[in-house]
């Protein structure tokens, strides 16, 4: 038996370029944390203390929430690697963060009744004789009937993402394994903070989307088995760039360069 453990997050960047995906599982290209990675974690870090005193029973004030802000920020600023655009200076990244927080508490936070905060899942996706396929990761936030992620980051076109968001689909998907019901449709709600301002998505996924997953990541268990020297790169993406790609120097770099953007960009 051949076992496969996914992660959800593993899953997009290989759906952004396969051979990134592959590097980084196989450690020969090591993530480098960006500012606004760092932030966005920060963030998200503030939200799950508010909503954890809340399931217990405390309400925490809006200067309760940043000062979690800035002590989650104050642990990780020295891991940053790497100044992205729009969050070149500690100062300009905080200031932006701080705002985001405020917003959230304003916007969003009353009307919260969390049953759930950064809750882990596994489930098994599909098993034959030969191979099982796990998939796994951890939620932002469970009500009752609903599923939340915080965002900090851009989107794409509201349609695209309630066309083709794997993480809506894998996250439903977990809690219809969890309440023994996979033939109920499942609402998920992403929650976006860019630029200080409340932008909700909301996505209804249903047992179709959770039966396409199946053919996807066994084409993906192929590619694994088939122990190739690369996986197909993809150039196309944003990400593709000496900015957000952890084996950019290795790869598209070579010939592009590294440390500055080519100068017909």
């Amino acid at each position: 038996m051949i076992e496969h453990r996914f992660r959800q997050s593993w899953l997009n960047t290989f759906l952004a370029c396969p051979e990134q995906a592959r590097t980084l599982r196989n450690k020969t290209a090591t993530d480098v944390a960006g500012s606004k990675m760092v932030r966005g974690t920060a963030v998200h870090a503030a939200i799950e203390t508010a909503l954890t005193a809340r399931m217990d029973g405390y309400e925490m004030t809006v200067d309760d929430v940043l000062e979690a802000f800035h002590w989650s920020w104050d642990s990780l600023v020295g891991t940053i690697g790497k100044w992205n655009k729009g969050a070149t200076t500690a100062e300009a990244t905080v200031e932006l963060a701080e705002t985001m927080v405020r917003t959230w508490c304003a916007e969003v936070f009353p009307y919260l009744n969390p049953v759930g905060v950064e809750k882990s899942f596994e489930f098994v996706l599909y098993e034959d004789e030969g191979r099982r396929i796990s998939l796994y990761g951890t939620r932002d936030l469970d009500e009752d009937n609903l599923t939340w992620d915080w965002k900090t980051g851009e989107h794409d076109a509201d349609w695209l993402v309630r066309r083709n968001d794997l993480q809506s689909m894998i996250y439903t998907l977990a809690r219809a394994h969890e309440r023994g019901d996979l033939e109920s449709q499942q609402p998920f709600r992403y929650c976006y903070l860019t630029n200080g301002e409340v932008e909700v998505i909301d996505v209804t996924r249903t047992s179709q989307d959770w039966a396409a997953l199946v053919p996807m990541c066994n084409s993906i268990a192929d590619l694994i088995e088939a122990k190739l020297p690369s996986w197909p790169l993809r150039y196309d993406g944003w990400k593709c760039s000496d900015d957000w790609c952890p084996n950019w120097a290795a790869c598209r770099g070579k010939h592009l360069g590294v440390g500055s953007k080519p100068a017909n960009w």
